[in-house]
């Protein structure tokens, strides 16, 4: 019975952890597009960082927390990982390493699109 309990309270806090972690990113992006004009171009790469890596951080703890079958987990999870390398490609200086992580977060995106378009088209989502 202990074990029940705290695996609720455990699971009640990465709840509202990551509530948080999406309410936070939404307020993030909207001081992203408020303050755009407003910021240096040195401040505006944590400026947009921050929303990207907010909420890629709560979607992937939710998708632990949740469990789906191991094929939707690493599907989902790819999606959570490109917004976090976009989070971290909005603050590398432009070069080569910059550029590589940014087509990796595009080849994720395309992925996951492909993923949900096949997924529809069978009509399994």
């Amino acid at each position: 019975m202990v074990y029940h309990s705290q695996h609720w309270v455990h699971s009640q806090l990465v709840t509202r952890f990551v509530s948080a972690l999406a309410k936070l990113s939404l307020f993030a992006a909207g001081i992203l597009l408020v303050a755009n004009q407003f910021v240096t171009t040195e401040n505006h790469a944590y400026l947009s960082s921050l929303p990207l890596a907010l909420a890629g951080i709560g979607y992937a703890l939710l998708q632990i927390q949740l469990k789906p079958p191991v094929r939707t987990l690493l599907k989902r999870l790819l999606l959570a990982g490109a917004f976090v390398l976009w989070a971290v490609d909005q603050l590398l200086p432009g070069g080569r390493i910059a550029v590589f992580i940014g087509d990796v977060v595009i080849a994720a995106y395309v992925a996951d699109l492909f993923w949900m378009i096949r997924d529809q088209q069978r009509g399994e989502a």
